[in-house]
C-alpha cells in the first residue's frame, strides 16, 4: 500500500532527528551530478518516503534559501545554492554569535580538534593573515 503522508518509522525504528531528511536531502543533491527532481531525490534518499515528503523537504530547503528551482521541459529539478563547506561555515558562525563569550566558545571549539584538524585551522589562518 502506498500512502503520501508524512513518513513514519516502522514500529522499533527511532524517528529522524529534526533537520534530518533535510541534511540527507541536501547530501544527496551534493552528491549529484546536476540538478534532481524530487523522484530522483526520492530515489536516492532510498527509504521509501513518500514523493510529497521529499517535495515537501525541497520546498523547506527553498525556503531557507538553501536550494534553488530550475524549471525547464514542464519539470523542476533542484540544485543546492552553496557547497557543503560553506554551509557548515555559515552554521558555524552562528554557533559562534549565539554562544555568548566568543572567545570561550572558540576556546572550547579549538580544544576539540584532532591534531589534523589543528594543523588545518593553523594553515587555515596563516593562509588568511594580512600581516604574514
Amino acid at each position: 500500500m502506498t500512502t503520501s503522508g508524512p513518513h513514519r518509522p516502522e514500529r522499533g525504528q527511532p524517528r529522524r532527528a529534526a533537520g534530518e531528511l533535510e541534511s540527507e536531502a541536501l547530501g544527496a543533491l551534493w552528491a549529484a551530478a546536476g540538478p534532481l527532481t524530487p523522484a530522483e531525490v526520492q530515489a536516492a534518499l532510498g527509504d521509501g518516503l513518500a514523493y510529497n515528503t521529499v517535495h515537501t523537504i525541497l520546498t523547506r530547503l527553498m525556503d531557507k534559501g538553501l536550494v534553488e528551482r530550475i524549471t525547464g521541459d514542464g519539470r523542476s529539478r533542484y540544485s543546492p545554492v552553496k557547497d557543503a563547506t560553506q554551509l557548515a561555515a555559515e552554521r558555524m558562525r552562528a554557533a559562534l554569535t549565539t554562544g555568548g563569550d566568543r572567545a570561550g566558545v572558540l576556546q572550547h571549539f579549538v580544544t576539540s580538534l584532532s591534531p589534523e584538524e589543528e594543523t588545518a585551522l593553523r594553515a587555515a589562518l596563516d593562509r588568511t593573515d594580512p600581516t604574514s
